[in-house]
């Protein structure tokens, strides 16, 4: 996993926690922030996986066109 989605998933943790009330953050400890933040972190990378897998799929579509010899008439 990225540097860049483990500051994005901080990133949307603290903005998360920015809008809480006083008395709501006084209910959720530090170790639940983290886990939080480590569940959006994988939730990030399984979405990447997934685009992947498509941008993939794609290649292959793209391939199987191209790789035909055509015939000039």
């Amino acid at each position: 996993m990225t540097n860049h989605h483990q500051e994005l998933a901080q990133q949307i943790v603290e903005e998360f926690r920015g809008s809480l009330s006083g008395e709501a953050r006084e209910y959720i400890s530090e170790s639940q922030f983290e886990d939080l933040s480590q569940n959006i972190h994988r939730a990030l990378a399984h979405e990447r996986g997934h685009i992947v897998d498509l941008m993939e799929a794609v290649v292959r579509s793209l391939r199987s066109g191209v790789d035909k010899p055509e015939i000039g008439l």
